[in-house]
């Protein structure tokens, strides 16, 4: 299969702009962890008010019963009827992630999502979300949620902040998110007190590593790569033509895959032939792997693009601040991006927002 890298076929819908004072949903569309640690998602809705000038709005099951939650997935699309369907109601935000929101895509009104593109906003099991979006052709942000990056708002750079309200509420366009210096590992145990906003010891970050190639220009798309693998082959996919010149970022969960496990997944992009349509591929930084442990999946991930699929002319980068590390990039999916070697700065070529 012979493509030319950077081809654009799709033409993504932009979503509406956010303006201070304006009214966002509050959802959990995956699991409903705010039940359990109640805290912690009011801080992180408290800092939606307190940094973005925003009026969140708690929809119905945002902390309904976990157990509750998970028989009857109804709530949850109720939730996200309204979140998408209610002009009042500017962007959707996430709760956190879980890991069985697939349940719930084909309970969703496909006309619905197409005719209502307003931000939604989350990471790791809502990559779900995102991927039906992509197929629809709507733009989405792959970022912090409520309780995993928005409530440690205090622990965290400016920057971060800045990153976050430039695609939010203005043109994105040449907007350059710099590396991080440092970053954490998830969170200190959330039934302790004073524990909500905090972090775990920050580490400093390494440079990113280039695998293969110099640089890499194409339109975004961030998830993580073990739902991405639970999504893939349903009707909820992106069709071959998707993925034409796409920057491809993957990034790994806190459940920390093994090697192997990354490579298999990586293995069915090549056999499907999507490492032969994207125009890049990146990695977000590995979550709890130890040095040894990265080491091995570079090696693996260079097998199957290299050894197995012959694909030398792939630039593949390692370590980017995307995914279940803090602080992350907000990825606006749809919208072109670029990364250059030696230079640890994504750049956004153009606007995720409609005025």
């Amino acid at each position: 299969m012979v493509l030319k890298r950077g081809y654009f076929t799709m033409n993504f819908r932009r979503v509406l702009r956010l303006k201070p004072g304006n009214r966002v949903a509050i959802l959990s569309p995956s699991a409903t962890v705010p039940s359990r640690f109640p805290e912690v998602a009011r801080r992180g809705i408290e800092n939606l008010r307190e940094y973005f000038d925003l009026d969140p709005v708690i929809l119905p099951g945002a902390f309904e019963d976990t157990q509750r939650n998970y028989e009857n997935p109804g709530i949850r699309v109720a939730d996200l009827v309204r979140a998408f369907s209610d002009d009042d109601l500017r962007g959707i935000f996430a709760t956190i992630g879980g890991d069985e929101s697939i349940r719930v895509l084909p309970l969703l009104d496909r006309k619905l999502l197409v005719s209502n593109t307003k931000s939604f906003m989350g990471y790791s099991d809502c990559c779900t979300y995102h991927t039906y979006l992509a197929t629809l052709g709507n733009c989405s942000l792959h970022g912090p949620a409520i309780m995993a990056g928005f409530a440690q708002i205090e622990s965290l750079p400016v920057s971060y902040v800045e990153y976050i309200s430039r695609v939010l509420f203005s043109d994105s366009t040449g907007l350059e998110m710099n590396a991080f210096d440092e970053y954490s590992n998830g969170y200190p145990d959330w039934g302790a007190p004073g524990n909500a906003t905090r972090v775990n010891a920050k580490v400093s970050s390494d440079p990113w590593k280039w695998l293969q190639g110099t640089s890499i220009r194409g339109r975004l798309f961030a998830g993580n790569v073990e739902v991405l693998d639970w999504i893939r082959g349903t009707e909820f996919w992106p069709p071959p033509e998707f993925w034409n010149g796409v920057f491809l970022i993957l990034e790994t969960s806190e459940e920390v895959p093994q090697p192997v496990a990354v490579e298999r997944y990586l293995r069915s992009y090549g056999i499907s032939g999507i490492l032969h349509r994207i125009g890049g591929l990146a990695f977000g930084r590995f979550r709890g792997y130890s040095r040894e442990m990265i080491h091995e999946v570079e090696k693996r991930i260079m097998s199957v693009v290299r050894v197995e699929f012959h694909l030398n002319d792939l630039p593949v980068v390692t370590g980017l601040d995307v995914g279940h590390t803090d602080p992350q990039f907000p990825i606006p999916n749809g919208v072109n991006g670029e990364i250059r070697q030696g230079e640890d700065v994504l750049r956004i070529l153009g606007s995720y927002t409609n005025p």
